[in-house]
């Protein structure tokens, strides 16, 4: 496995630390799909939570430039690399709490609005650089499955009434905005629209959801099974949104029309 020799070393430097179970490289570099843009994706497991001063310890012996503790969304430090000014991203979870996320996930089969197969990608595609005990090799084993079809029947059943089937769904919200020419919120209606509409995609597909970068590639070097002229879809949509054209609501019909009719080829109601 090629890594950087600064992140090599920044990993051999944390799996000392004993508050460390196991250490994993993920994203773009773990599935070899990375370009010169790519930033390196370092999850850290650990079963107590590790200070600021051991964490700054190392991040200053390797990164010119780091952002301790972020919190946006998850306990991250994200920051560049001395050498190639290379960015990396340093997330710190709880190996229980995984564990119960991908259980919730793939044992009750509980579907969210969009993306909800992306801890499992992210989990599952993930190299392991340090295992101290075991432990992330056999929540690896434990969640390398086949996709559970009640999920795939949750998933659809979920997020398909909210691309126009049902009074709040996507369609009518961006179909109010437009009325009101309230350019934001068309454009956050779209944005949520497109990433249920995906998520079913991935589920009619029975992949796991990789994560907004690169949706459509993705789909293509995969060649999955996609409504007729997706990418035409999709696009006009977008370029719609960017200008508030009522046309944007013609586009979404026949987006959805076409996702009905891979859906009936499928045997999927």
């Amino acid at each position: 496995m090629n890594i950087n020799a600064n992140v090599s070393s920044m990993v051999n430097d944390f799996s000392k630390i004993e508050e460390v179970d196991g250490i994993l490289l993920s994203g773009s570099h773990a599935t070899k799909t990375n370009d010169k843009d790519s930033d390196y994706d370092i999850y850290i497991y650990t079963f107590k939570e590790i200070s600021l001063e051991k964490r700054k310890v190392i991040t200053d012996k390797y990164c010119s430039y780091m952002e301790l503790n972020n919190t946006f969304w998850e306990t991250e430090d994200d920051g560049f690399l001395k050498e190639g000014n290379i960015p990396v991203e340093i997330i710190y979870r709880d190996l229980d709490w995984i564990d119960g996320l991908l259980n919730r996930t793939l044992v009750k089969c509980e579907a969210d609005t969009g993306y909800t197969t992306c801890f499992w990608a992210n989990f599952i595609n993930s190299i392991i650089l340090y295992d101290k005990n075991g432990n992330l090799n056999k929540l690896q084993k434990k969640y390398m499955i086949s996709y559970p079809n009640q999920l795939k029947k949750n998933i659809i059943k979920k997020n398909y009434p909210l691309l126009k089937q049902m009074m709040p769904s996507y369609y009518y919200q961006i179909e109010k905005a437009l009325k009101r020419n309230d350019y934001i919120s068309v454009n956050h209606r779209v944005a949520a629209l497109l990433a249920s509409y995906f998520d079913i995609i991935f589920a009619v597909n029975e992949m796991v959801h990789p994560g907004e970068k690169k949706i459509l590639k993705i789909i293509k070097d995969n060649n999955l099974k996609v409504p007729t002229d997706m990418d035409k879809n999709i696009n006009n949509i977008l370029k719609y949104a960017a200008s508030s054209d009522t046309a944007i609501l013609l586009e979404i019909d026949l987006l959805i029309g076409k996702l009905d009719m891979l859906l009936e080829n499928q045997g999927i109601e």
